[in-house]
């Protein structure tokens, strides 16, 4: 069982937020560690999710941001998720987040792939790989 599984298991009966699968915006922003885990966990089958982990004070990540937003908006079949270190404490840590921004990519509540940095072309080519 993989970290993100279990992450999603314990911290899913901490709240109960609904997603089903719905995609009602381009980027999700979850507010807390349960909020993560219930999306992770809500997932649909064979749902690529991409989490940026981020943080306010991080250069990069504020470089990287708009793209990322725009990947949302291009690739409505993917789930992003926009992740701040210090909101969601928890969760990086459980995620082994040593380094900010970091992607990971997630089917089925496994990791699939993660890159560090702020690499736009390999951020776009992993998507739409993993998609």
């Amino acid at each position: 069982v993989t970290m993100l599984r279990v992450l999603g298991r314990r911290m899913a009966a901490a709240s109960r937020v609904h997603f089903k699968g719905a995609r009602n915006f381009a980027l999700l922003v979850p507010k807390d560690d349960a909020e993560l885990a219930e999306v992770i966990t809500n997932a649909k089958e064979k749902q690529l999710l991409v989490i940026d982990w981020t943080a306010t004070w991080c250069g990069p990540c504020r470089q990287i941001a708009p793209h990322f937003e725009a990947l949302s908006n291009k690739h409505e079949d993917v789930t992003f998720l926009k992740c701040d270190i210090d909101v969601l404490k928890g969760s990086a840590g459980q995620a082994g987040i040593s380094a900010v921004p970091s992607f990971h990519f997630v089917k089925d509540g496994e990791l699939v792939e993660s890159i560090a940095g702020a690499d736009l072309v390999k951020l776009t080519a992993l998507v739409d790989e993993h998609k």
